[in-house]
């Protein structure tokens, strides 16, 4: 019994430790934050994976969207365990975990890497807005209350990255602090737009995982962050006054730069 006993645990654990169950229990909490936030008077929408076609021809996947009078506030979750390291500037964000003890009693870690948060809702947002048109966002990076966020330094101030401990918090905040911009009307139009895009075939789904898996092709034309042009300009204050750069057409939203 005590081997069956064994065996039951480690398959629990397993099956509660594996990235899609764990992406759709925090999804799912998140949506109970958002339909409590209801409860209280506040009329918002929430859809939940929603495959947004992009300029190029493929899809980008939104976990959630609340859509209010407000505005849309697009949602990326990331329930992850362990320490989380990272910044807005960094391409890939880091993952440790305790993984028990090795041959001569050491500690062992697990390091996994994952793609700045930050810039994939950035291309979430670019996305809506060229299916949407020029809608008012905002941006919400929202980690489970198991992780611990260490060593982040953010100077943005266009998103918010949280616990989903925290997440009705710095809603009702900017629920409260914002004029609404929306009617009925136009909510129920959005919410029209975007319904059918969480209504995605086999298909639509097969090849969204099949393009996330191929590697990536650079464009050289094309932000990596947000997906915007990237325009040729020339400095104009600082060390490098009068070099050439090419920097994002979504700027300030976006400060990526590459030198010539």
């Amino acid at each position: 019994m005590g081997l069956l006993r064994r065996l039951i645990r480690k398959s629990i654990r397993k099956t509660f430790n594996n990235p899609t169950i764990k992406g759709i229990s925090g999804e799912n909490k998140i949506s109970l934050d958002l339909d409590f936030l209801n409860l209280f008077g506040k009329n918002g929408v929430c859809l939940r994976n929603l495959y947004v076609p992009m300029r190029n021809g493929k899809t980008t996947e939104i976990d959630v969207v609340y859509i209010t009078s407000k505005g849309i506030f697009v949602i990326e979750s990331k329930n992850y365990s362990g320490y989380i390291f990272g910044n807005e500037n960094q391409k890939y964000w880091t993952s440790t975990l305790y993984a028990g003890r090795g041959a001569f009693g050491r500690s062992k870690v697990e390091k996994h890497k994952f793609y700045n948060p930050i810039w994939q809702n950035r291309t979430h947002m670019n996305a809506l807005r060229n299916y949407l048109g020029n809608v008012e966002m905002y941006s919400f990076v929202v980690f489970g209350n198991n992780c611990d966020i260490k060593r982040m330094s953010f100077d943005v101030n266009d998103v918010c990255v949280c616990y989903e401990s925290n997440l009705k918090r710095h809603i009702k905040e900017i629920l409260r602090n914002n004029p609404d911009i929306y009617d009925n009307a136009e909510i129920t139009s959005i919410i029209q737009r975007l319904l059918p895009l969480t209504y995605a075939d086999s298909e639509t789904k097969r090849k969204h995982v099949e393009q996330i898996q191929k590697p990536t092709i650079v464009n050289e034309n094309i932000c990596p962050r947000c997906g915007g042009n990237l325009v040729l300009r020339t400095a104009r204050k600082g060390a490098s006054v009068g070099n050439k750069f090419y920097g994002c057409s979504n700027y300030p939203r976006c400060k990526y730069t590459r030198n010539l």
